[in-house]
């Protein structure tokens, strides 16, 4: 990549894919590709089995993730379609810790992060750690979340649940 391309990064289970997830997966692409003279890129952390098990407050729920190598599987198709009209390209990496590589790569320049508070938390704690092993802070980049129907916020635990679609549309939990 040449010096004047931007890379954004950011992390999660990604299971299933929802529209949220598309969110922070535009804001990436709209980070990298649209800053600066360069084309951009973008990382996407996938949070590993062992990852997602120390994570979760119920472990069981790892379970209902489903296999790593199929959620990179959709994950890989979703960027594919949604990075088409960007300039930037992308990588999967696995997530063994919490703050993957965010916390140690000079070349990364922003973070995308959900509104949500441990989310928010995490990225103000990764900046606090970078600053202290001499790289520069990220610009943590944060869309809105996006929400349902009924106006509660689109989550893959809802999804589960059997509340709503991928899209945030209500489901009859009479059928």
């Amino acid at each position: 990549m040449a010096d004047a391309d931007r890379t954004a990064i950011l992390g999660g289970t990604f299971t299933p894919i929802h529209n949220g997830h598309r969110a922070l997966l535009h804001k990436a692409f709209q980070t990298a590709s649209h800053d600066g003279s360069g084309d951009g890129h973008v990382i996407v952390g996938l949070t590993s089995p062992e990852l997602a098990t120390e994570t979760r407050s119920d472990p069981t729920h790892v379970k209902q993730l489903g296999a790593y190598d199929d959620r990179r599987s959709a994950l890989v198709s979703e960027l594919d379609q949604l990075g088409e009209p960007y300039t930037a390209t992308y990588e999967i990496v696995r997530l063994d810790d919490t703050q993957g590589p965010a916390a140690t790569r000079a070349d990364v320049d922003a973070l995308v992060a959900s509104p949500e508070a441990k989310a928010q938390r995490r990225a103000y704690e990764l900046n606090q750690q970078r600053r202290e092993s001499g790289l520069h802070p990220l610009e943590i980049h944060t869309p809105p979340f996006v929400v349902a129907e009924d106006g509660t916020r689109i989550s893959s635990t809802r999804i589960r649940n059997g509340e709503i679609d991928v899209h945030g549309r209500l489901l009859d939990a009479s059928e």
